[in-house]
C-alpha cells in the first residue's frame, strides 16, 4: 500500500439514480472532498468502573465537497434545489480507481463570490442510505485477521518488508 498525493482525488455523481452502482460522472472543477463517518457512542459506565465506557452505534455518514464554480456545470446545484438523493462516489486517487466509498446522499450547495479571488462552490451531504467502501484490496490482506482454529495469517502481508528490530546489547543499544 502506498501514499497518495491528494490532487489525484475524484468526486463522482450519478443524479438519476441513488442506488449503486449506478453511472456515476466525474463532477467538473471540484478540489476538494471530506467523508466523516463518526459512529455515534453511548455511555455505559457502571458502578466500580475505573473510568467512563462506551458503546458503538451506527455511523453518521456526511461529508463536504469543494471546488471552483463552472459555469457549464450547474448539477451540485440542481440537485440541492431537487427532492430525490444522488449516488456519490468519493474516489481518494485515480490512480487507485477500485478503491473508493459510495453510496446515495442528499446535498445541499453553496456559492461564494469574492471581488479578490475565485468564485467558489460547496456542498455538504448527509447519507439518504446505506454507504460502503469498496475495495480491490482483501481485507486480510489490508489488516492482520486470527481465525479461531486457524493459525494467524502472516505479517506484514506478503511482498511486504518486513520490519527489522533495533540493534541490542546488554546494557542498551549499539551503535549501528
Amino acid at each position: 500500500m502506498a501514499r497518495r498525493h491528494g490532487s489525484k482525488g475524484q468526486v463522482l455523481m450519478d443524479d438519476a439514480v441513488a442506488v449503486p452502482p449506478g453511472t456515476p460522472t466525474l463532477v467538473a472543477s471540484l478540489n476538494k472532498w471530506s467523508l466523516d463517518m463518526a459512529r455515534e457512542k453511548a455511555k455505559v459506565t457502571a458502578f466500580g468502573d475505573l473510568n467512563h465506557q462506551y458503546v458503538q452505534g451506527l455511523p453518521d455518514v456526511k461529508g463536504a465537497l469543494a471546488g471552483w464554480w463552472d459555469d457549464a456545470e450547474f448539477r451540485l446545484f440542481d440537485v440541492a434545489q431537487g427532492e430525490t438523493p444522488v449516488l456519490l462516489k468519493l474516489v481518494p486517487s485515480s490512480l487507485m480507481v477500485t478503491e473508493f466509498f459510495t453510496g446515495p446522499a442528499y446535498l445541499d450547495a453553496s456559492i461564494e463570490v469574492s471581488a479578490d479571488g475565485g468564485v467558489s462552490i460547496s456542498s455538504e451531504f448527509v447519507a439518504a442510505g446505506d454507504w460502503t467502501r469498496e475495495s480491490a484490496t482483501p481485507l486480510a490482506a489490508r489488516r492482520r485477521v486470527v481465525v479461531p482454529g486457524q493459525q494467524p495469517q502472516a505479517y506484514p502481508p506478503p511482498g511486504y518488508p518486513s520490519p527489522q528490530p533495533p540493534p541490542y546489547q546488554q546494557g542498551g543499544y549499539q551503535q549501528a
